[in-house]
């Protein structure tokens, strides 16, 4: 064979292909563009986008198989990353409730602390002995 050594052999398509598997995961886009920066990072070789997506062996075009799935799978996650409800509205209140719910939970607590330490005053008050014509004498005094 006459001319120039080939650069892109299937062995380097087969390792360009797993790095494009691997983009989605990493949170890279996956685009021509940056397939080609991340491919001459690995590789040292600058190939053109037509390099990259018209090579085959056997028949089969494997870095743009491999970039398909990818951007499948980019699309998937995108969409199972998405608010649940796409209007903002009620994203916005199911942020509200949430904080409110919060809020509602803490007001709780606080309330059962409360509640708590009311009942040991008034079991205090309950057990020590009182003198009840002392306590006539002081509440008469209060309504006068």
């Amino acid at each position: 064979m006459a001319g120039r050594k080939e650069l892109l052999t299937e062995q380097m398509a087969k390792q360009i292909c797993k790095m494009i598997e691997r983009m989605p995961d990493a949170g890279i886009p996956v685009t021509w563009v940056n397939i080609i920066a991340h491919s001459k990072k690995r590789t040292g070789h600058t190939f053109t986008r037509q390099t990259l997506s018209q090579k085959s062996w056997n028949g089969r075009q494997l870095i743009t198989e491999a970039c398909s799935q990818a951007r499948d799978v980019q699309r998937r996650l995108q969409h199972d990353i998405a608010p649940k409800y796409a209007t903002s509205a009620r994203a916005v209140l199911q942020r509200r409730i949430a904080e409110l719910e919060a809020k509602n939970l803490a007001l709780q607590d606080e309330l059962e602390k409360v509640r708590a330490q009311q009942f040991d005053e008034l079991d205090a008050l309950l057990i020590l002995p009182r003198d009840i014509y002392r306590l006539i004498d002081i509440d008469s005094a209060s309504k006068t």
